[in-house]
């Protein structure tokens, strides 16, 4: 295992055991389906960002305050956002969480409590799934080089770095650069 691969398997185990401090699964199973979602379910982690998503059958703002509270108050967490985004084309309710870990990196936990009738639900669950079935030790490896040029100049999503290298074969900046042309977000 390379460095860069190193440093994302790394980073995807501090990631779980922020999780595991702060409890959030076992909170949010009180209302529904919590799952881990993005890099870290991939093994891709690069930046130090979490993405999680709850489904259930009424998402209710009430019950995303309660579990924030409750994950707020952990030593660690120095912020907390929300966003109501029920009556909006995204159709859910919208946490995050700034934590800071025991290194002192600050850590981003996004959070979407979504209906299991969302048009979308389950999506980013799929997609993180094929990307872990797809990936080999070249495509892992050129997916996080990728994440690290480019993101570092804010020209990608992971999620379109992931397709252009696994559906395309895209191997370099360049190529996603003229891949990404032709395949908008």
């Amino acid at each position: 295992m390379d460095d860069l691969t190193q440093t994302a398997e790394t980073r995807r185990r501090r990631a779980l055991s922020i999780l595991d401090s702060l409890g959030l699964f076992d909170l949010w199973r009180r209302f529904g389906e919590p799952v881990l979602v993005g890099a870290v379910a991939q093994g891709l982690v690069s930046a130090p960002d979490i993405d999680m998503e709850v489904y259930s059958d009424h998402p209710a703002i009430e019950q995303g305050f309660e579990v924030m509270s409750r994950a707020a108050a952990a030593p660690g967490v120095t912020g907390v956002q929300f966003v109501n985004a029920l009556d909006t084309p995204d159709r859910g309710l919208y946490w995050a969480l700034s934590f800071r870990d025991a290194q002192g990196e600050n850590w981003k936990i996004d959070c979407w409590h979504v209906g299991h009738d969302h048009p979308d639900a389950h999506q980013a669950e799929r997609f993180a799934a094929a990307v872990s079935r797809a990936l080999t030790d070249e495509s892992r490896r050129t997916i996080l080089v990728l994440k690290r040029e480019l993101r570092a100049a804010g020209a990608a999503r992971g999620i379109d770095i992931c397709r252009a290298v696994i559906q395309a074969g895209v191997r370099d900046a360049e190529g996603y650069k003229q891949w990404a042309e032709e395949n908008p977000p």
